[in-house]
C-alpha cells in the first residue's frame, strides 16, 4: 500500500509544477486522481484489500475537516457579502433539487422504495469546489460570477448533510418494519439534535475561550491553526461518544466558532482547506481504486440517466427557479446550473450511508450511481470549464 502513496504523491507533485500547462488542457486534479486510483486498482487487484480500511479513516477526517472549513465562511458579515445570488441557490435551490431529483427518481426507478428514492436525490444534490477550480482561474468570467458559484459548492454540502442523515434514517425504517418507523425517525432526529447541540456548544465556548487567552496573550499565536485542528476532532468524537452525527457537529461548531471568535484571529480558511484538499485528493484516488470498477458493474441504464439528468435537467432547472425575481441574465443561470459539479461530498455521504445505515435495500445501487455521477462529473465539468465563457457568452460586462 505504502508504495502506491509514493506514487500517488509523486503525480500530485508533478501535477502542481506543471499545473498551468496541464490545466489549459481541461485536465483538473481530481480527474488525474481518480484515473489513477481506477488504472492502479486494474493492476493490482488485492489493493483494495489494504485500501478500505485507510480510505474509512481518511474519508471520516476528510469530511469534517472540509465541512467545518465551509461552515466557518458563514459569519455573519460574510452572510451579507455572499450576495443574494449565493444565498437563493442555497436555501431554495438546494431543497428544491433535492425535490425535483426525488421527482425524476421516482418516475425512473418506480420499485425503489420512497425513502431510497428521496435519500439518492439528497445524495445527488450538493456540489463540489474542487471540480470547479478552473473556472476559478478562468478570468474570462466575471469575479462576481466565480466568487457566487465558489461560495454556493463550498457551503451546500454542510446544508445537504441533514437531508441525506434524516432520509437515511426513514430508509432504514421502511426497510425494517420490526425497527419501528416511527422511533426509528425519532432517533435519527435526536442524533441529529444531539450533535448540533455538541457542535454549537463546542464551537461556541472554545471560540470564547479563544478570545478570552489571545486578548491576555495566554496562547503562542503559532499554535492557533494546531488548536482548531484540534477543535475539530474534539467535538466528532464528543458527539460521536454521546451518540450524536459527528459530521453535523463540526459544521455547526464551524457556524459557532466563526460566529463567536473574533474576526482578526480566526483562522485562515486557506489553511483549513489547503490540508483538506490534500486530504481530497487522496480520497479520490481512493474512490477510483475502491469503488469505480464495482460502480461501474452496478450501472443500470435508468441508473445512468438519473445522473445524466440530475446533471442536465435537475439542477439547472433548481438553479433557474431559485434565481427567479433577482438581477441574473438567462446565460447567467445557465452558468451556474450547469457547473454543479458532483464530487467529494456526494462520494463521502454516499459511503458514509452505507457503512453507518444498515438495512438500506438498495445500497448498493445507490452507491454506484453516486460514485458513477462524480465521474461523470469530474470528466464533465472539468472538461467544459474551459470553455465556459464561450459557452454561456459570458464576459466581464454582462448583467450582474
Amino acid at each position: 500500500m505504502e508504495h502506491y502513496l509514493v506514487y500517488i504523491a509523486f503525480a500530485l507533485l508533478l501535477y502542481c509544477m506543471y499545473s498551468a500547462r496541464i490545466g489549459s488542457f481541461g485536465i483538473t486534479m481530481p480527474m488525474v486522481c481518480l484515473a489513477l486510483g481506477v488504472l492502479f486498482g486494474l493492476v493490482d487487484s488485492t489493493l483494495g484489500l489494504g485500501a478500505a480500511t485507510t480510505f474509512h479513516h481518511l474519508a471520516e477526517v476528510t469530511l469534517a475537516l472540509l465541512l467545518f472549513a465551509d461552515a466557518t465562511s458563514l459569519r455573519r458579515d460574510s452572510l451579507r457579502k455572499i450576495g443574494q445570488r449565493t444565498q437563493r441557490m442555497l436555501l431554495v435551490g438546494l431543497p428544491l433539487a433535492i425535490v425535483i431529483g426525488a421527482c425524476v427518481n421516482w418516475l425512473l426507478l418506480p420499485d425503489w422504495p420512497l425513502w431510497e428514492i428521496c435519500l439518492l436525490a439528497a445524495l445527488l444534490a450538493p456540489t463540489d469546489a474542487a471540480l470547479g477550480q478552473s473556472i476559478q482561474s478562468n478570468d474570462k468570467i466575471p469575479q462576481d460570477y466565480r466568487d457566487a458559484m465558489n461560495a454556493e459548492s463550498g457551503l451546500n454540502d454542510g446544508l445537504a448533510l441533514p437531508f441525506v442523515v434524516f432520509f437515511a434514517g426513514l430508509a432504514v425504517g421502511d426497510s425494517d418494519p420490526s425497527s419501528g418507523g416511527s422511533v426509528l425517525v425519532t432517533l435519527v432526529a435526536r442524533e441529529i439534535c444531539i450533535g448540533a447541540a455538541v457542535g454549537l456548544a463546542g464551537g461556541f465556548v472554545i471560540g470564547k475561550l479563544r478570545n478570552h487567552v489571545n486578548e491576555r496573550g495566554l496562547m503562542d499565536p503559532e499554535l492557533g491553526q494546531v488548536a482548531v485542528l484540534i477543535l475539530v476532532g474534539f467535538v466528532y468524537f464528543a458527539a460521536d461518544h454521546i451518540g450524536g452525527n459527528a459530521f453535523v457537529a463540526v459544521f455547526v461548531a464551524g457556524l459557532a466558532y466563526a460566529n463567536t471568535v473574533k474576526a482578526s484571529i480566526l483562522p485562515a480558511r486557506h489553511f483549513l482547506e489547503g490540508d483538506g484538499q490534500f486530504l481530497a485528493m487522496l480520497s479520490f484516488f481512493f474512490i477510483g481504486v475502491l469503488f469505480i470498477p464495482e460502480a461501474l458493474g452496478y450501472m443500470t441504464g435508468p441508473g445512468l440517466l438519473v445522473i445524466l439528468l440530475s446533471l442536465l435537467v435537475v439542477r439547472p432547472l433548481a438553479i433557474w427557479l431559485s434565481l427567479m425575481g433577482t438581477r441574473t441574465s438567462a446565460n447567467e443561470r445557465l452558468f451556474y446550473g450547469w457547473f454543479g459539479p458532483r464530487g467529494l461530498a456526494t462520494a463521502l455521504f454516499a459511503i458514509f450511508v452505507a457503512t453507518d445505515f444498515k438495512g438500506i435495500v438498495m445500497v448498493q445501487q445507490i452507491v454506484a450511481i453516486a460514485i458513477t455521477a462524480v465521474l461523470i462529473s469530474a470528466f464533465a465539468h472539468g472538461f467544459t470549464a474551459k470553455y465556459a465563457a464561450q459557452m454561456f457568452r459570458l464576459d466581464k460586462s454582462g448583467e450582474n
